[in-house]
């Protein structure tokens, strides 16, 4: 592929409609020079499996399944049509039970292949005999070489993965959390009040994640939970920012307390440049987990605080704004370590590959 993963997901519909016209374009060519029967299933096959996802896993699972529920359907359909033509109520028993075989595995995870099944099943041996035979035989056909065709198109012209969409929204949120992060503490030292926060970003940017979850399970060859969890963690980052941000600091007892502690504030300091290392991180596809010890927050506890402060009346916000910032703190951590196993060079790159 001649264009970068990357540029591929941020132009996503404009290659997506191209890459199906490709496919739909070469079909029209085979069509034409073969002259196939009943060939347009060939066409309704690319648009079924290809049009309405564009990522690659997605597209690659159902166009297995189409694959392996046509040829199976049609096997099973042919040798049901060999029974010798009395037998019509054994005939109909023994499609009926495959019916209900394939109903009740729609339900499962391969629902899509359990249709089609059903599908082609009765096309072959339905009601309609010999005189359908053949055009089901050149149906499943048709299917199966486009579905090898689809294949094959969606692997080789600008192929989507969604793993690379959710590398560029977590590097994207993280890299927005370490920067509201960093606005928050400046502005506790600045004279102009609190800097214009849009925390919508980061909520937009989590439901895409969540929307992509479905399509990156079927790329991620490893623990679907590690996906999750990052996910989880997110969230969690976004609602301490939430409240770190929304909350009046200034108009708090311990406004001056907070914002003249040399230790927290080189503490906070040391927080985004580990929230934006990760970020960086990420978007390397390398990413190192940030142990506890690492994060000089922790150092700074309500037992030290109160060591060089004997008024616990007045530290009572002040606790509340440290507690927060750990609670950031041991999320960045957790977060890290979530990523560290699905971000890191040698196993996401194995699964971009694959």
């Amino acid at each position: 592929m001649l264009l970068s993963d990357r540029f591929v997901i941020r132009h996503q519909r404009m290659l997506h409609a191209l890459r199906v016209v490709i496919a739909c374009a070469i079909a029209l060519v085979v069509i034409r020079v073969f002259e196939f029967p009943h060939s347009s299933w060939a066409l309704i096959t690319i648009i079924v499996v290809m049009g309405p996802v564009s990522y690659l896993g997605s597209v690659l699972t159902k166009a297995n399944q189409r694959l392996s529920g046509t040829i199976i359907g049609a096997l099973l359909g042919l040798a049901v049509y060999l029974l010798p033509g009395a037998y019509i109520v054994l005939h109909d028993l023994i499609l009926l039970l495959i019916l209900a075989v394939a109903m009740y595995a729609v339900v499962g995870k391969y629902s899509y292949a359990a249709v089609l099944v059903a599908l082609t099943l009765f096309l072959v041996a339905g009601p309609g005999g010999a005189d359908n035979i053949v055009v089901a035989e050149w149906r499943a056909i048709n299917v199966v070489w486009a579905t090898l065709l689809t294949i094959l198109c969606s692997r080789l012209f600008f192929p989507s993965r969604a793993l690379v969409h959710f590398q560029l929204l977590v590097t994207e949120f993280l890299l927005l959390s370490s920067d509201y992060y960093l606005l928050h503490n400046k502005g506790l030292n600045s004279d102009n009040g609190a800097a214009d926060y849009n925390l919508k970003l980061l909520s937009t940017n989590l439901n895409k994640q969540r929307s992509l979850m479905a399509h990156i399970y079927k790329e991620w060859k490893g623990d679907e939970q590690d996906i999750t969890d990052i996910i989880f963690l997110e969230r969690r980052i976004l609602s301490v920012l939430e409240t770190l941000i929304n909350r009046q600091w200034r108009s708090q007892d311990a406004f001056q307390k907070i914002k003249t502690n040399s230790d927290l504030m080189h503490g906070a300091s040391d927080l985004f440049e580990h929230m934006n290392q990760i970020s960086l991180q990420v978007d390397m596809g390398d990413v190192q987990q940030i142990l506890a010890d690492d994060i000089s927050l922790f150092t700074i506890t309500s037992e030290t605080v109160s060591a060089v402060d004997s008024c616990h009346q007045s530290n009572i916000n002040f606790f509340g704004y440290l507690w927060l910032n750990h609670e950031l703190a041991r999320h960045v951590c957790a977060v890290s370590f979530s990523l560290s196993k699905v971000f890191n060079r040698q196993h996401f790159r194995k699964n971009k590959q694959e």
